[in-house]
């Protein structure tokens, strides 16, 4: 998991998406207002919903 300052993650965008496509990285985006939030590829969200509907059987 990375962790990024927002104004970094608008600045570089592109790069930060590519790393949760690409590398299956998953980044934790810091808000000054504490509403932070994750990015991660469709892929990884898609993986986790499985789960988690494979638990609620």
């Amino acid at each position: 998991m990375i962790a990024v300052p927002s104004s970094d993650f608008l600045k570089e965008f592109t790069i930060y998406a590519d790393k949760a496509t690409d590398e299956k990285e998953t980044i934790f985006v810091q808000r000054s207002n504490d509403k932070n939030l994750v990015v991660m590829s469709m892929d990884a969200y898609n993986e986790i919903q499985k789960k988690l509907y494979e638990t609620q059987k």
